[in-house]
């Protein structure tokens, strides 16, 4: 079986393709041009790579009609909160334009693939924090990031009930886990806690409102999640969650525990925000009751994976 991830090389993309490889899968990746091969340095000799950015239309139609893959995973997107304030024009273009031209290459070039879109939980916005989220609450999304990524979760379900076209949908929460840039929350503290542990910065770590709450789980159990959908979800989308949900100031408290060291927490207006929810809760029983797949990693193991990863690059 042949299976193909857009944005191979970033951080969830990085963790499927490890397990893609694991099980025997013939794997292909697509790689915006000029960014870097780190998160797959040690898988390159496995993967069949094309450097092809998906706004390049042409290309990308061109790439996926003459590779045909079984699965198509498309991870590609621009990610972050943070930086589609800074810069939506960009978090559109990539989140919304580049899905319209995945699922057309998927329509004109390869239309029996399987294609699995990613989108986010964070689609739901306001509606996480107002009750538990399943896949029928309303997108009620609150920053650039989440309405990109709500346009494009619309979009890849009425292009699979308008063209018949085998596509699945998966929200994923908060993923974590190494590789992870330290844009997001997780990492920006693994990474500050372990230049604490060597001595290369004061013992105070600089964050936003650590006092909301976020469903958390581990990439590689999203990775799993994945791989469940593509091989026997159905058509529609799926919320995948750890069901839990982990107040920063908790999580900062564990990195803090795990250094050995004493702390301290200073508040930084210039990393708040101005939309945060203050809890998002999300319901992934459907996934659970569909394909049988339950987060697995503890949320310990995860955060010691994530610090040691950083110690090891800082």
């Amino acid at each position: 079986m042949k299976a193909l991830i857009t944005g191979i090389n970033g951080f969830a993309g990085s963790h499927l393709c490890d397990l893609l490889l694991a099980q025997g899968y013939e794997v292909h990746g697509l790689i915006q041009p000029d960014t870097g091969t780190e998160n797959i340095i040690h898988c390159l000799d496995g993967l069949k790579l094309e450097e092809t950015d998906i706004l390049d239309e042409n290309k990308l139609h061109s790439f996926i009609a003459s590779d045909k893959p079984d699965f198509l995973f498309h991870l590609a997107a621009a990610s972050s909160v943070k930086l589609s304030l800074e810069h939506p024009k960009e978090a559109f273009d990539a989140n919304v334009s580049g899905t319209v031209n995945i699922l057309e290459a998927v329509r004109n070039g390869s239309p029996k693939t399987r294609a699995l879109i990613v989108s986010s939980s964070e689609v739901y916005g306001a509606s996480s924090s107002m009750t538990k989220a399943d896949e029928n609450a309303a997108l009620l999304p609150l920053n650039p990031y989440s309405a990109s990524k709500a346009s494009a979760d619309i979009l890849a379900r009425t292009y699979a009930s308008s063209f018949g076209l085998n596509i699945i949908v998966a929200r994923p929460g908060n993923h974590l886990g190494p590789r992870q840039s330290p844009v997001f929350f997780v990492p920006t503290v693994a990474k500050q806690v372990a230049l604490i542990m060597k001595e290369r910065q004061a013992p105070v770590i600089e964050l936003g409102n650590i006092d909301v709450k976020r469903d958390f789980l581990d990439v590689r159990d999203v990775a799993d999640a994945y791989l469940a959908l593509a091989k026997s979800g159905k058509t529609g989308a799926y919320n995948i969650s750890s069901g839990k949900n982990y107040l920063l100031r908790d999580i900062v408290q564990m990195f803090i525990a795990m250094s050995g060291k004493k702390i301290a927490i200073r508040r930084s207006s210039e990393k708040l925000r101005r939309t945060d929810a203050l809890e998002a809760n999300i319901d992934n029983s459907k996934i659970s009751r569909e394909t049988g797949w339950k987060p697995e990693v503890p949320i310990e193991k995860t955060l010691r994976d994530t610090l040691d990863y950083w110690l090891l690059k800082s």
